[in-house]
């Protein structure tokens, strides 16, 4: 099992997860589904607990893939450069929702929910650094 995870975390095969991940998750926040759909309400509406599971997901997997090529050779800017893509990827995506996509609006709630998962992805990450580069 440990081998398995070492060749999924080489740099040219964690490349291909963060970008399928991506392609997959852009395609379904483009869908053109109702978004009544999506109505079941906790504390926290559902569609926001969707987003932020997506983005701790999406911040975990580039940030890993940036650490290990350590493309700025700083830890901290790393994730930081991470953190600014999601945020600005978060934004672009609810702009084509808003201009482009039948049955879909923009909502700053969105927005708010993605940052919060990409800093829950990039807090877990902090947390796991060490276990993943040994």
């Amino acid at each position: 099992m440990l081998k398995h995870i070492k060749i999924l975390l080489e740099a040219k095969n964690l490349l291909g997860i963060c970008i399928l991940f991506t392609i997959l998750f852009t395609i379904a926040f483009l869908y053109p589904f109702k978004e009544s759909s999506l109505e079941l309400n906790f504390i926290v509406p559902l569609d926001k607990l969707i987003h932020v599971l997506i983005y701790v997901v999406l911040s975990f997997l580039w940030i890993s893939y940036f650490n290990i090529v350590d493309v700025f050779h700083y830890f901290s800017i790393n994730i930081l450069i991470v953190l600014l893509l999601c945020f600005f990827y978060g934004i672009i995506i609810e702009v084509i929702q808003e201009l482009f996509i039948p049955f879909r609006k923009a909502d700053i709630f969105d927005i708010v929910s993605n940052m919060i998962g990409s800093f829950l992805g990039g807090n877990l990450f902090w947390n796991v650094k060490n276990r993943i580069k040994s």
